[in-house]
C-alpha cells in the first residue's frame, strides 16, 4: 500500500499531462496525420503480397503498417513535443511548475503514441474490407501482451528522442535519418532472420525487432521463447525511458542554472 501511495503523485501528474496533450492535439490535429498513412501502406503492401501469390506473408503486410505508424508517431510527432513547446512559448511555464518536467513529457508522449497505435486497427480493417483478408490471431493473449509492451517501448523511446532532439543541433537531420534504417533493423518489412548475419546484433538493440517477431509469432501460433522477447522489449523500454528522463532533467537544470529558459 505504501508503494502505491508513493507512486500516486507521479501517476496523477502523468494523467494531467495526458489531458494537456489531448487538449493541445485537438487544437493542432496534425498528430493524427499518421492515421492517414497506415491505410495507404496496407493497401500497397497487400497488393504486392497478393499479386506475388504470397499468402504466407499476409500477416507481415498487415502488421508492418501498424509498427510503422507507432515509429512515425514516436519519431515525427511525439519527438517534437518539447521543441514545439519552445516555439509556442509554453516551455518556460511548464519548466517553472514544481513537478518533474520529464514525467510531463512522458505523459504527453504517451498520448501521441496511443493515437498512433490505432494504425493497427486501420490495417486490419483495410485488409478485411478492402481485400477480403481477415487476419486471425492464433494466440490472442500473447498478441495483446506484445502490443502492450510495444506501446510502452515506443513511449520510452519517444521520451528519449524528445530530449535528444532538444539538445541536438541537427534535429532535422536526425529525424530524417531515423526512419527507414529502423524499419529494416526492426524487422518490420523483412524478418530479422532474413537479414545478413552481421546486422543481427544491431537489430536486437532495436525494440521493434523483438516486437515484430513476437506479433507475427502470435498471429501464426509460433511463440516459442515469447517470455524472452517480452523481457527484451520491457528492458529496452525501461532503458530508453530512464535515459530520456535523465537527459530531460539535465537540460532543464542547465537552462535554469544559466538563466536561459526564457530564451530557449
Amino acid at each position: 500500500m505504501s508503494a502505491v501511495r508513493a507512486m500516486w503523485p507521479a501517476a496523477r501528474l502523468v494523467w494531467h499531462a495526458v489531458r494537456l496533450q489531448a487538449a493541445l492535439s485537438r487544437r493542432s490535429p496534425e498528430h493524427a496525420l499518421v492515421l492517414l498513412i497506415a491505410p495507404m501502406q496496407t493497401t500497397t503492401m497487400l497488393t504486392l503480397t497478393l499479386t506475388a501469390h504470397r499468402a504466407d506473408v499476409v500477416a507481415n503486410a498487415v502488421l508492418a503498417p501498424g509498427l510503422i505508424g507507432l515509429w512515425v508517431a514516436s519519431l515525427d510527432y511525439a519527438g517534437r513535443i518539447v521543441t514545439e513547446d519552445r516555439w509556442a512559448g509554453r516551455f518556460p511555464a511548464l519548466v517553472a511548475a514544481p513537478v518533474p518536467f520529464g514525467l510531463v513529457v512522458a505523459g504527453r508522449v504517451a498520448t501521441v503514441v496511443l493515437v498512433g497505435s490505432a494504425a493497427f486497427a486501420e490495417s486490419w480493417l483495410v485488409a478485411a474490407l478492402g481485400f477480403g483478408r481477415r487476419l486471425t490471431v492464433a494466440e490472442p493473449g500473447t498478441f495483446a501482451v506484445a502490443a502492450a509492451v510495444t506501446c510502452l517501448a515506443t513511449i520510452g523511446t519517444a521520451t528519449l528522442l524528445s530530449a535528444v532532439f532538444v539538445v541536438s543541433r541537427a534535429r532535422d537531420v536526425l529525424q530524417n535519418s531515423l526512419g527507414y534504417p529502423f524499419y529494416i533493423l526492426g524487422g518490420i518489412l523483412v524478418p530479422v532472420a532474413a537479414l545478413p548475419g552481421w546486422l543481427h546484433p544491431f537489430s536486437r538493440v532495436v525494440f521493434l525487432s523483438w516486437s515484430a517477431d513476437l506479433l507475427r509469432g502470435a498471429v501464426h501460433g509460433d511463440t516459442d521463447g515469447w517470455p524472452r522477447a517480452v523481457l527484451a522489449v520491457l528492458g529496452l523500454s525501461a532503458a530508453s525511458m530512464a535515459a530520456g528522463l535523465w537527459l530531460t532533467r539535465r537540460y532543464v537544470d542547465r537552462m535554469r542554472r544559466e538563466g536561459t529558459v526564457d530564451f530557449s
